[in-house]
């Protein structure tokens, strides 16, 4: 069973419940790491980057849940979403400077696992869609394996710039450092693999 405890400062944080039958099945409360705040900005999968603009219980076909309401910059749209779907889409804080460098890393030395692009695509949009930055570096390495081999169609183009434009963002957010310097940076990485 999950709750979630509201803070006085517009925090949100994820509460498990665990029964334990070592205690004879009573519930635990136990915190995890899943919290954020109004006006926080986070990564949205594969959404990018959205602003929390509210988080609150609504009544949607007859059920309460927690809904965080989110604006998605690139889309220009705001959206509301229970707080369980939008963690499972992949909503989460923007990536530490430690992070991004050891996916760029892992760009740089080949390191992700390959996916096969089938005929529709689907387990690579898939992985993309998972929103993680191993997600992204899976996309763009096999993406960029398979245009080693063959001419990539407008899909598999589309979802190669896609992929390549969240890391570029995620680099220059979490780095501090100007888009176009991420941009030079992922770019290099690319080319020196393609």
């Amino acid at each position: 069973m999950v709750c979630w405890n509201f803070l006085t400062n517009g925090t949100i944080a994820k509460i498990r419940y665990n029964a334990s039958p070592s205690d004879g099945g009573e519930e635990h409360c136990l915190t995890s790491a899943a919290t954020f705040e109004v006006g926080e900005v986070m990564v949205f999968g594969s959404e990018g980057f959205a602003r929390v603009e509210a988080v609150g219980e609504k009544v949607a076909l007859g059920r309460t849940a927690v809904f965080v309401d989110l604006y998605v910059f690139d889309a220009n749209m705001r959206v509301s979403v229970p707080v369980e779907r939008a963690l499972e889409r992949g909503l989460r804080p923007i990536a530490g400077a430690d992070e991004i460098e050891g996916v760029l890393e892992n760009l740089q030395e080949g390191r992700w696992t390959s996916i096969p692009w089938n005929r529709d695509g689907r387990l690579v949009k898939e992985r993309y869609a998972e929103g993680g930055l191993e997600a992204i570096l899976d996309t763009l390495g096999s993406l960029v394996e398979l245009a080693q081999t063959k001419k990539l169609n407008d899909a598999q183009r589309t979802l190669l710039d896609r992929a390549r434009r969240a890391l570029v963002l995620e680099t220059s957010a979490a780095l501090g450092i100007e888009e176009s310097e991420a941009s030079e940076r992922v770019d290099g990485l690319l080319g020196a693999i393609a």
